[in-house]
């Protein structure tokens, strides 16, 4: 067969332009792509002697090797893994947006073969990196069991040509012919140079399991030099490696590696469990969300579970908790069972131990952040907070571990305050710890369940998020104090005050009655108010209803609540349009109507609800401002 020129399609020629000086933001990189789909191929072929014998002889000693040469200046990545026949060679290189490895695990999948190798090239374009570095690329493959061998060229002009070669043994070599150094550019790296190729293998791809093998000169005994082939990788997993000998630099790569984060982690764990279970554990604390953090079917880990090195799965259920499914990283365990089901591993006992190690380190990991790291910790806290504080739902065993490490607003300033510094402060006699939710912090602050606390000198916790609803259910006291809600239920400060008020409602039953008639569905009780210092009117959650906030939240998000928790409308005694209702109620029904309507209109815009009809309310107000 002769050879055969082929030109990439016009959609690929801008990608290979894209990926060439797009894509990557260091150079160096293409080296890492190479590495990684030589050993996809050397995982193909390993993966495909299991289930043919013809094969396993070839499954042996399975290596990456690379060799430079300064003139010309060269680098060849070969691998003697699964290689490529000519369709797949045109297939998997002739279109940047095809991947091989793609099509292995879908194939492997329908073929319903069990479990298959976690393979790096999924996206068909890492090999393309080469183009950054190379004027020239030649690839030669001999698919394994088979005798006739490909070549593939191109200089990355948006052609490429295939045509039949001679190769011994099976496998893929990839040769680059480099361009010229760029003698304007400080930060050229010369990859023909041991100690380049070195560094970056050392940085990018340590933790490959195959040996990645290079022929380097040595220095010889008696003087001269001589030739000696080195193994570049320590083939150990960063994570098996003791913390002590892992600098700051490679957890930051391996993060990035992981997360896709451009950004360093906010922190490290990294451990290793010996006794009744025995793994390693390496995991990272991101500086901030993801934008699908919080979304309804994006709630995954980002922990992958791996048993002696080998790929098992992300996002195993009982690995990590949902709350933590911000954290980055890897567990290895050495005594997981591979011969069982997928669903039979992700329930075992030592699955649930690991995740309460886990839990523990990162709620530990919290807790130092916040004592020892306040500004770091706050920034995480804006971004990952409300996913932070889902643990205080979720987990029953380390709540109070939990909360300590919990940052929240309040109305002592405009910063962040802990429950042990709200302790701190709190005034002589006070025993409750109080809180207030509502749907944004501006909302809280103007709240009118604020006034008598803020005349008492009491400080209350400003809780905007909607998830703090659902925690405040199960933290019902912290070191002691009970965590109270100002918004729901009695606000009364003692029982002396809670009896002078009920004598004061007595008298004005009847009021009371009229204004709830008026109301109607609006109100499902009227009342006086020990919470109100200034404001007229304040609309009260019954004790352990949801408040109106979260119930629109559920609502939208398709729930079904049924009915909508009934609502306590609390007048201010002391305040005039209050008095004022009592001679409207008997000299003018019809004012007094309207002056109740827009008492509770006014309720509700000040906890930031919606009113139940806008068009009315604003003539209402049109009216009674004409009026004078």
């Amino acid at each position: 067969m002769k050879k055969e020129t082929y030109e990439f399609q016009a959609e690929a020629r801008q990608l290979l332009d894209l990926v060439i000086h797009s894509l990557y933001s260091h150079e160096e990189v293409f080296l890492r792509e190479l590495v990684s789909n030589a050993s996809d191929a050397l995982d193909k072929l390993r993966f495909a002697a299991v289930t043919d014998p013809a094969l396993a002889p070839l499954a042996k000693d399975l290596a990456i090797e690379l060799s430079t040469s300064s003139e010309p200046r060269t680098l060849v990545v070969e691998d003697n893994g699964i290689g490529m026949d000519r369709d797949e060679l045109v297939q998997n290189l002739g279109s940047i947006a095809s991947s091989g490895t793609r099509r292995f695990l879908e194939a492997a999948k329908e073929a319903g073969r069990g479990e298959v190798p976690q393979l790096i090239g999924r996206f068909g374009v890492g090999f393309y990196a080469a183009f950054m570095v190379a004027s020239r690329v030649v690839v030669e493959t001999r698919k394994a069991g088979t005798d006739q061998a490909w070549r593939w060229v191109s200089t990355g002009d948006g052609s490429y040509t295939v045509e039949p070669c001679e190769r011994a043994a099976h496998g893929t070599r990839i040769a680059l012919e480099l361009a010229p150094l760029d003698p304007e550019r400080d930060d050229a790296k010369d990859f023909t140079q041991e100690w380049v190729v070195r560094d970056v293998i050392r940085r990018y791809s340590d933790f490959v399991e195959y040996p990645i093998r290079m022929e380097v000169e040595r220095s010889a005994e008696g003087g001269g030099t001589q030739r000696e082939r080195v193994t570049l990788n320590s083939m150990r997993p960063l994570w098996t490696r003791a913390k002590e000998d892992v600098e700051p630099r490679e957890y930051e790569e391996f993060y990035k590696h992981l997360s896709h984060d451009w950004q360093a982690p906010l922190e490290t764990i990294h451990f290793k469990a010996e006794g009744t279970s025995e793994y390693a554990a390496l995991l990272f604390l991101p500086r901030t969300a993801k934008r699908s953090l919080f979304e309804p079917n994006a709630a995954k880990s980002n922990v992958q579970l791996y048993v002696r090195r080998v790929f098992i799965g992300e996002a195993v259920e009982e690995l990590v908790p949902l709350w933590l499914r911000f954290l980055v990283g890897v567990v290895d365990s050495a005594d997981l069972q591979l011969n069982v089901s997928r669903e039979t591993l992700q329930h075992t006992r030592q699955l649930g131990r690991i995740r309460t190690r886990i839990t523990r380190k990162v709620v530990d990991a919290l807790g130092h952040l916040c004592k020892e790291r306040r500004s770091d910790y706050e920034a995480f806290w804006r971004e990952l907070g409300p996913a932070v504080k889902e643990g205080l739902y979720f987990d029953d065993d380390l709540r109070n571990e939990l909360a300590a490490a919990c940052l929240f607003r309040s109305t002592h300033g405009d910063g962040y305050t802990t429950l042990g510094e709200y302790l701190a402060r709190r005034p002589a006699g006070q025993e409750a710890i109080f809180v207030l939710t509502g749907p944004d912090l501006a909302s809280l602050r103007g709240s009118a369940h604020l006034e008598a606390y803020r005349k008492r000198g009491q400080e209350v916790l400003l809780l905007d998020d909607h998830v703090d609803e659902f925690w405040l259910s199960k933290l019902e006291t912290f070191e002691g104090s009970p965590l109270r809600a100002i918004h729901k239920g009695d606000a009364a400060a003692d029982a002396a005050e809670r009896a002078a008020l009920e004598d004061r409602e007595k008298s004005s039953a009847d009021l009371f009655e009229a204004v709830k008639t008026t109301l109607g569905d609006g109100v499902d009780e009227v009342g006086y108010s020990a919470r109100l210092v200034e404001s007229p009117a304040v609309l009260v959650t019954p004790e352990g209803g949801a408040a109106p906030h979260v119930e629109r939240a559920l609502r939208a998000a398709g729930q079904s609540l049924g009915p909508a928790a009934g609502r306590r409308l609390e007048l201010n005694p002391d305040h005039p349009v209050v008095a004022a209702l009592e001679g409207l109620r008997t000299a003018d029904p019809r004012r007094f109507e309207q002056h109740v309507r827009l008492l509770h209109g006014q309720a509700l815009l000040a906890e930031g609800s919606p009113l139940p009809d806008p068009a009315a309310f604003s003539k209402l107000v049109v009216e009674l401002l004409g009026r004078g």
